[in-house]
Formats: C-alpha cells, sequence, structure tokens
C-alpha cells in the first residue's frame, strides 16, 4: 500500500470518506469511488498486511480524513489487493486528497514515518494502479447500503470492457437483464461503476454480493431461446470480461462508522496478541480452579 494511493485514488460498495457522504452511503453507493489495485509479490502478501496495520496506525494518529475497505482475493489473482475509497464527488475527493497531505506536511515526525513505510513496503509490489469510477445507477440493481455492505463478507468484482461503439448496446443489454430480476424479483444487488480514468475507455466494474445463478432469471429473460441470444450479443459488445471473489479484511480496512456498526465484532477485531493473551488466562484460571478442587478432594 502506498499513501498516494490512499488519498490520491481504491471495492464490492463502498465506504464513505467523509461526513458528507453518509447519508448517500446509507441509502446506496456513493457516485464516486476510487479502486486501488495492487499486485502483491509472491510470499509477501503476510508481509504486506502487516504494514498496512502499520499506515492505518499513522493515519489515525495522524488524524486525517478518508476511510476505505479492504478486500483479499478468494478467487482469480491470488496475490491482487483491492482497496475501495468512497467520496460524495470529485470535489469531495480533492479535497480530501488535499487535507491528507496537510497533515502529514504540518509534522516532519509522522511524515518521515510515513516516508519509512514506503520505502519498506514498496519492494513488496509488483504493480500498483488507481481507478476513479462515476456509479451508473440506471444499470444497477437493488444495490446494498452501508449496513447490507457491512454484513457481507465476499463480494464478487467483475471487469468489462466494451467494444468502441458498443456502450449503447451494453447498456442496454444490461437494463433487460435487471428487467429479467425484478420480474422474477430476485434477491440480487449489485452496484455498476464506469471507470473514469485510470483504464481502457469503455471500462465497467460491477460489484455484486457472492450468489449462485438462480434459474427463474432465465425463464423471466423469456427461455433458454434468449439466454443464448443474449450469449451471441455479449460476445459481440465484450472486448473483455473477467470476474474474481474477493473477501473482506478487516485488519487492512478503515470502515465508517455505518459500516463498522452494522457487524463491530467483525470490523473491530481484537489484536491478536490480547487474544492470545486473553485465551491463555481463560486456560490458567481453568487449571487453577481443578487444582482447587483436587486438593478439596
Amino acid at each position: 500500500m502506498r499513501a498516494r494511493s490512499t488519498w490520491a485514488a481504491l471495492a464490492l460498495f463502498l465506504l464513505p470518506a467523509a461526513a458528507a457522504v453518509a447519508q448517500e452511503q446509507a441509502s446506496g453507493p456513493p457516485p464516486v469511488l476510487v479502486i486501488s489495485q495492487e499486485e502483491i509479490k509472491p510470499g509477501s502478501m503476510a508481509a504486506h498486511e502487516k504494514q498496512v496495520v502499520s499506515y492505518l496506525a499513522l493515519f489515525n494518529r495522524a488524524n486525517v480524513e478518508g476511510h476505505r475497505l479492504g478486500l483479499v482475493p478468494v478467487s482469480g489473482d491470488d496475490n491482487q489487493v483491492l482497496y475501495t475509497e468512497a467520496y460524495a464527488s470529485f470535489a469531495d475527493f480533492e479535497a480530501t486528497r488535499k487535507k491528507g497531505e496537510e497533515a502529514f506536511a504540518a509534522s516532519p515526525a509522522l511524515q518521515a514515518e510515513m516516508e519509512a513505510l514506503d520505502r519498506q513496503t514498496g519492494p513488496m509490489h509488483a504493480t500498483q494502479r488507481t481507478l476513479i469510477a462515476a456509479y451508473r445507477p440506471d444499470l444497477s440493481y437493488r444495490p446494498l447500503g452501508a449496513d447490507g455492505v457491512g454484513k457481507s463478507r465476499y463480494f464478487t468484482v467483475t471487469t468489462v470492457r466494451i467494444k468502441a461503439g458498443r456502450a449503447n448496446d451494453y447498456e442496454e443489454y444490461t437494463k433487460q437483464y435487471n428487467r429479467a430480476r425484478d420480474k422474477a424479483n430476485l434477491d440480487e444487488h449489485t452496484a455498476v461503476y464506469q471507470v473514469i480514468t485510470g483504464a481502457s475507455s469503455g471500462t465497467f466494474i460491477i460489484t455484486r454480493k457472492m450468489q449462485a445463478r438462480n434459474k427463474a432469471i432465465d425463464d423471466a429473460l423469456g427461455g433458454d431461446l434468449v439466454v443464448k441470444q443474449r450469449r451471441e450479443t455479449a460476445e459481440a459488445i465484450f472486448a473483455e470480461s473477467r470476474s474474481s471473489l474477493y473477501a473482506f479484511n478487516p485488519r487492512i480496512s478503515r470502515p465508517p462508522a455505518q459500516i463498522a456498526a452494522a457487524d463491530p465484532d467483525f470490523w473491530n477485531p481484537k489484536p491478536v496478541t490480547k487474544a492470545l493473551a486473553a485465551k491463555k488466562e481463560v486456560k490458567k484460571d481453568t487449571k487453577a480452579t481443578r487444582e482447587t478442587k483436587d486438593t478439596k478432594q
């Protein structure tokens, strides 16, 4: 993780980076999503996580604004970590980034610590990329709000790149599918974002809660013939499409209050050292109790 990607950049979804986003996030996805994709070198995932924990502790001490969700791969590229940051607008994104930079510039000690972390973490990355995307409510389907996101554990992230001149076809393709979902009244949730910068033109990112395919959607679309026609349409308009399953990792996340409140035990886990100490203390007390009983007998 790098400081620049945190404040100038990135997830299944999304998290408010400022108080202005809180109301928006509670009712649906944020208007602007920043996604940081970090390719970690093989064998460095555990060490990288420890460094990220140090970054988050530093951000807390610096009292900087901004929140993010960290996601780790379950399928797809085993070494790609995603971070998502959400904003009410592009101006909100720029203002939050500026405040973060100013917070570190005002403290030489914090700045030096940040630079030291950057030097230690840099060699762990193979590549890093930042995408900035705008929410497309017209292409989304029953998207989750903060409470739904906070209670979720896995998200499928699909990236599609549309062939030149076929954007309108893709939009109608997606809307047709959503109409079928409505007809079948499926309990599915997707948030669609169109990438503005950081990827090829015509790139869309779809985040959805992991779910098995339901035959009811095929029936609602019009049956096997329509499903076959849609596959042919997809081949004609998609230049590329790939999906990966990710899991939220609370240790590398800095969630906003409304997401953390949905499941405090998950988003605010006890430090491993304290948890182990507590476990040892329980064992110690149990052993002492048994010895006392044996003595009385």
